[in-house]
């Protein structure tokens, strides 16, 4: 086993944190966050919807425009209302877009002031003890860090699942009434991103996960060590090197992490890339094939493979990387509802009454009490009375238990018995 230097309380802990495994409560409590901003939410689907049937009209008028240049009819004033069409439309979804993005900003903001509450609420009720058996960096991690990383969660996972439904369903059936030939092929090519995409996306979690945690221990690490009271430990026992090779230990971890994790993103961005390489080419044989046998046209063809099948494959490629992005995002929902679910380790009981008018008297009955984690009791069976007015002064050897009576009488730590 590695050695362990300790330079203050809460450097004492495991850094090996365990971690739960992801459970099916987990997705629908996240998603619980959305529901106060429910109306918000329904104008993002609408601009979703909007967006995606905005999006179609230029596929549409490409290949009217091509139609119809190879068999001119009414000259130039129907190319001025095709393109005319082609260019509104394009103008009108960048509109709705920005008012798609207001509204998920607002959401996803909404939604961290929310956990930022609710975590430092929290960490509020907690004891004293909690704080000493815990590294502050950890902490600091999770409301900054964690907390922060939700934006994406919200803004691009979430609605962009949507938007990624919404676009792939009504491209499909657009292709579909064009040419079902082409429609059926473009599908068949699903498959090359929906199976390896689940699999890079646990190892994607994974690896998120352990960055997140690799983080917060680097963090709690200097938080501790070049804090005031670490630092002076360090340079009364002469463990500067020691340290150095220490944090070097931690700091190639890190790095290690980041580069696997960053490998599997590529890899992933890598096999989308050659889907969308290999697919256009193949759909515009199979599309000269079908013009070369008159059983479609040239707008069309170049209209669903250009265009739409580009358009279908974007929005598979979306959902697929989505599924990477969700796996990754629990881990940041996870580290945060293991906080967000520790009980006061300090508080009434069921039923309690309420305090009365207080006279200032003290006193302790038999009273014994085990700092967490102990190996023996700091107290045992200790009573005493002090009257209001009275001074008293607690006169002891070292760890005879003299602060360990201030902090129960300030409650911060409850008696054991």
């Amino acid at each position: 086993m590695p050695e362990r230097y300790c330079v203050g309380p809460s450097m004492a802990v495991d850094w090996g944190e365990a971690q739960p495994a992801i459970s099916r409560r987990l997705l629908p409590r996240a998603l619980w966050y959305f529901v106060p901003y429910w109306r918000r939410a329904l104008g993002v689907l609408a601009c979703i919807g909007a967006g995606a049937g905005l999006g179609l009209v230029p596929a549409l008028a490409t290949r009217a425009l091509i139609d119809d240049l190879a068999h001119p009819r009414d000259g130039l004033a129907r190319l001025v209302e095709i393109v005319g069409a082609g260019v509104a439309a394009t103008l009108a979804a960048g509109l709705v877009g920005v008012l798609q993005s207001l509204q998920t900003a607002t959401i996803s903001q909404g939604i961290m002031f929310d956990l930022r509450r609710q975590l430092f609420g929290r960490l509020m009720t907690q004891s004293v003890g909690f704080f000493t058996s815990s590294r502050t960096g950890d902490l600091l991690s999770r409301m900054n860090n964690d907390v922060g990383g939700i934006q994406d969660v919200v803004s691009d996972t979430v609605f962009g699942l949507v938007s990624g439904l919404v676009i792939a369903v009504s491209t499909v059936a657009v292709m579909a009434s064009l040419s079902w030939q082409l429609t059926l092929a473009a599908l068949a090519l699903m498959p090359i991103v929906l199976v390896p995409s689940r699999l890079l996306g646990r190892a994607n979690y994974r690896a998120r996960r352990r960055v997140q945690e690799k983080l917060s221990e680097v963090s709690a690490y200097m938080q501790e060590v070049l804090g005031i009271s670490g630092i002076l430990l360090v340079k009364a026992f002469g463990r500067e090197r020691w340290e150095e090779r220490r944090f070097d230990r931690l700091n190639e971890d890190l790095r290690r992490l980041e580069i696997r994790q960053a490998m599997v993103q590529r890899w992933f961005g890598m096999l989308s890339s050659a889907f969308q390489a290999f697919g256009p080419a193949l759909l515009l044989f199979l599309g000269g094939y079908l013009v070369l046998t008159g059983r479609t046209t040239v707008g069309t063809v170049v209209s669903v493979v250009t265009i739409l099948g580009g358009r279908l494959a974007g929005s598979i490629g979306t959902l697929a990387g989505l599924y990477v992005d969700v796996m990754g995002s629990l881990a940041l929902f996870q580290r945060l509802f293991l906080y967000l679910d520790l009980p006061a380790d300090v508080g009434d009981r069921e039923g309690a009454r309420s305090l009365p008018a207080v006279r200032g008297r003290v006193e302790f009955d038999r009273v014994t009490f085990t700092y967490p984690g102990g190996s023996r009791p700091a107290l045992r069976d200790l009573s005493f009375r002090v009257e209001p007015g009275q001074l008293v002064a607690l006169v002891g050897p070292s760890g005879a238990g003299k602060t360990t009576i201030t902090y129960l009488v300030a409650r911060f730590y409850d008696r054991c018995r």
